[in-house]
């Protein structure tokens, strides 16, 4: 009776952690203001990701090879689309600019990596440990940022809702990576279990965020406005022809 109350539980978060994926989408969707380039990136994400969850929990198959193939792509892709999707918050010039280089370094150095070690188990594997700590650092770096922003400016909640979810989805990551990878943990069980809740809450976190999201408006620098203005010489023509 037990076994099969924990073999119904488990079915139940296998599609729950699955199709929930397809929430932050239709957020997206349904949001004008999710509506740009930005969040293309994290929209092409959780489709990976569902599409991963749709292979790995059998409610899809494509064939062995074919499935392996999709899941190691889906695996390597997931981080440059999160760190590409972290250019939507604001940031100053020199975080911005780290976070551009760090991204064009982990595509280069992949593809490199990869064409000389070849694709298995052990670069995908490394490859996945780098691209979980670069999402977590960037996301950790932005995430007091805008936690500071969103106390002072209640626009910018929806914003640390996102990076809220990122942070603690790729903290659970990094951490299951870790026992998986490095530790070589046998307790895979409790291992999907944690990925599958860190799956739903961070996807509940970010579709909130998505769905209380306000675009913040560019403010325009003093100097700016300041150079709108008509000089002295020109006021008299100004006037003129506003009269």
């Amino acid at each position: 009776m037990k076994n099969e109350l924990f073999n119904t539980g488990n079915i139940w978060l296998n599609f729950i952690s699955t199709f929930i994926l397809l929430v932050p989408v239709i957020c997206m969707l349904l949001k004008k203001s999710t509506w740009n380039k930005n969040f293309i990136p994290l929209a092409v994400c959780f489709i990976l990701l569902l599409c991963t969850g749709l292979i790995n929990n059998d409610f899809i198959a494509l064939g062995e090879k074919a499935n392996t193939e999709f899941i190691t792509a889906s695996v390597v892709f997931q981080a440059p689309l999160i760190l590409l999707f972290l250019n939507y918050f604001q940031l100053n010039p020199e975080l911005k600019k780290a976070l551009r280089v760090s991204l064009l370094a982990y595509i280069i150095g992949g593809i490199l990596f990869l064409s000389v070690k070849g694709v298995n188990s052990e670069t995908i594997g490394l490859l996945l440990g780098t691209g979980l700590s670069l999402v977590l650092i960037y996301g950790l770096i932005i995430f007091f940022r805008q936690i500071k922003e969103s106390v002072h400016n209640r626009r910018e909640t929806g914003k640390a809702f996102m990076i809220s979810a990122v942070v603690f989805a790729y903290a659970c990551y990094l951490f299951i990576y870790l026992m998986s990878y490095v530790f070589h943990s046998k307790e895979n069980m409790e291992i999907k279990l944690l990925f599958q809740l860190a799956t739903i809450i961070s996807t509940l976190l970010v579709s909130i965020g998505l769905l209380i999201n306000v675009n913040t408006p560019v403010e325009i620098p003093v100097e700016k406005k300041m150079s709108n203005l008509p000089m002295l010489t020109d006021w008299e023509e100004y006037t003129t022809g506003r009269n």
